[in-house]
């Protein structure tokens, strides 16, 4: 009962970003359903004034998947962000998750966005006395632009550490087609937990759009 309110927050904290939002930040959704269960993420990045340095990100997903005892996984992160250069940006602010509830964060992004590909890395840590110490990033292939039709591919990855060693791991993969400004093909995710890195998969389909 408590993770489906915090779902409902979620969608309703994106909803109320599209439309605030709306024009002056592109805001990726994607959902994915497999054989295993459903994902879904969100994510935006605005400047509070665009010739400004101070911006607010936020990030969110949720994992359910049909084995309940894995139980639902929810993640949202929410940040006040500092753009250092046309690549680099820092943030200070909060992470959530049902296990650590709120922790104190900090993070450092580079993103690149060339004609057909854009990288990202971004480091992230707690500021917390028993910190998780956290790398996502990702490399996507949009194809070039003015085509009634492209080529989709992306590669996501993340893994997360503490004193105890590893914590949870993940590699996503999509590939598919771009047509009409959504985007939807085939989605393979990979998810490892605990100190021994216990594997679950994933395979099926994914349907995104950037708002």
């Amino acid at each position: 009962m408590k993770e489906t309110k915090i779902i409902k927050h979620l969608l309703a904290c994106l909803f109320f970003s599209m439309w605030h939002l709306h024009g002056r930040a592109q805001i990726p959704v994607e959902i994915s359903a497999g054989h295993a269960g459903y994902y879904y993420q969100h994510s935006f990045a605005t400047r509070f004034h665009p010739e400004k340095s101070l911006g607010f990100f936020h990030t969110s997903s949720v994992l359910i998947p049909y084995d309940k005892k894995r139980g639902n996984e929810i993640m949202s992160q929410s940040y006040l962000s500092y753009t250092m250069s046309q690549r680099w940006t820092s943030g200070v602010g909060t992470i959530f998750t049902p296990f650590n509830r709120v922790r104190p964060s900090v993070f450092f992004q580079y993103f690149h966005k060339g004609k057909t590909t854009s990288v990202l890395v971004y480091p992230r840590m707690d500021i917390w006395s028993d910190p998780n110490l956290e790398l996502m990033g990702f490399i996507e292939y949009q194809g070039a632009e003015n085509r009634p039709v492209n080529l989709y591919a992306r590669f996501q990855y993340m893994t997360t550490w503490n004193l105890d060693g590893h914590s949870r791991s993940y590699q996503y993969a999509r590939a598919g087609i771009d047509t009409g400004g959504i985007q939807f093909g085939l989605a393979a995710n990979f998810d490892q937990y605990g100190r021994f890195a216990t594997n679950y998969s994933n395979f099926g389909l994914f349907v995104r759009k950037v708002f």
